[in-house]
């Protein structure tokens, strides 16, 4: 369902989405400098980039080893759990606040800066790089089903009852399914982003072609006709737009796809959006004694809202950073996700939120107190087309088009 526009791109995560060794962790920070959200607990990791040089540690059950059989807490050990706490919920809360980093439309650029920039653009050759072949996916092994001797102790071959046996193997039983269930579903992910990747590549390619040529056609023209064209040429729209958004860090790597309308004023965008399964589902803090980091779960709940808010955030950003760089006056854009079909039993795109923004009421949003701002309300108020429940859960939509909105 995805892929509707001409032109694709993928964001830059500068909070990263780790696919491997079995089970998706989200890393929240700059390369060099992150925390990592995972099944097998939660890390920092701090590295010198080109020096081959790098430190992990966990800070959750880290932290709790260090401080466990302390009957009172050390200021220096309260004070470095308390720093390790507010940084791991900061983290969350960044991913739940994402809209706070939307820029404010009406500070963006105007015609004239953009005029400038176009004609500058058409007095240098092509010098675009063009797009590489995406690589193919590793796909990581299932684990073996486990034996009934596994995870026996060594006593537990002498003196291990049958009941304990069988409980035990019970056990190993679950959680090697949970792990092949895990692993069945990010390979399937793997494959179809993988597609997904290379009909973008594809069509990347075409377009980075026939930009080249076009370009260089028009190195030949008058100024006096760059300056004509100017306001039609959705080729150089695009371009510029396309740049910006690469330069935009995300929480994961991020699949946009967009095409400009100069004529209608007008941009249509298509973000693949994260799953809900990809976002943070613990709580951080320290025990009154100050001797131990605590994680807690979420409960559905409060992971349905944070996604809701997220989701919605991220939309509300783009079109921000649209309207910025571009100073067309509406924006149409729609989030989709990958989700088993219940028709197809295949994974496939389902669009979840189709939303119509325009600058004049973008206008009307306090950018100078946005940390006030819902944007699940936010969004609300503009033409929007959603299907959620009071409980933040979401049902497949028709995503808005040029026509509709």
């Amino acid at each position: 369902m995805g892929f509707r526009f001409r032109k694709s791109i993928n964001i830059i995560p500068g909070v990263r989405l780790n696919l491997s060794n079995g089970s998706p962790s989200l890393n929240i920070g700059p390369r060099g400098a992150s925390v990592s959200f995972g099944s097998r607990g939660t890390f920092a990791n701090l590295g010198l980039p080109g020096t081959g040089l790098s430190y992990r540690t966990r800070l959750d059950h880290a932290a709790r080893s260090r401080g466990g059989n302390r009957t009172a807490s050390n200021p220096a050990l309260r004070q470095s759990l308390e720093q390790q706490a507010a940084e791991l919920m900061s983290a969350v809360t960044a991913i739940r606040n994402i809209h706070e980093l939307t820029p404010d439309p009406r500070t963006g650029v105007s015609w004239s800066e953009l005029e400038i920039a176009y004609l500058q653009s058409r007095m240098v050759p092509f010098n675009v790089p063009a797009p590489e072949r995406p690589e193919k996916p590793e796909y990581l092994l299932l684990p073996e089903q486990p034996g009934d001797s596994d995870g026996v102790s060594f006593l537990g071959k002498w003196f291990e009852s049958e009941s304990a046996k069988s409980e035990r193997h019970a056990e190993n039983l679950q959680r090697w399914q949970q792990e092949v269930a895990d692993i069945e579903r990010e390979n399937m992910l793997r494959q179809h982003r993988y597609l997904q990747q290379r009909t973008t590549w594809a069509e990347q390619y075409a377009h980075w072609k026939f930009d080249a040529e076009k370009h260089e056609a028009r190195l030949a023209t008058a100024e006096s006709d760059a300056q004509h064209q100017f306001c039609t040429d959705t080729a150089f729209f695009e371009s510029y737009l396309a740049g910006v958004l690469t330069e935009t860090e995300w929480p994961r790597e991020t699949l946009v796809t967009f095409e400009v309308k100069p004529e209608q004023s007008t941009v249509l965008l298509d973000v693949d959006l994260a799953e809900i399964e990809d976002m943070p589902d613990k709580i951080f803090s320290m025990n009154a004694r100050g001797t131990e980091l605590t994680e807690k779960s979420m409960t559905q709940k409060t992971q349905r809202e944070n996604y809701a808010r997220h989701i919605h955030g991220c939309l509300f950003r783009l079109a921000g950073i649209i309207l910025h760089t571009l100073p067309f006056e509406n924006v149409i854009i729609s989030g989709f996700t990958q989700r088993i079909s219940k028709r197809t039993g295949y994974l496939e795109d389902e669009y979840i939120l189709s939303c119509k923004c325009s600058r004049r009421q973008m206008a009307s949003i306090n950018f100078a107190g946005i940390e006030e701002v819902d944007p699940v309300e936010a969004l609300g108020d503009h033409l929007i087309i959603r299907k959620m429940s009071s409980t933040f859960i979401f049902q497949p939509i028709e995503p808005l088009t040029l026509k509709t909105g």
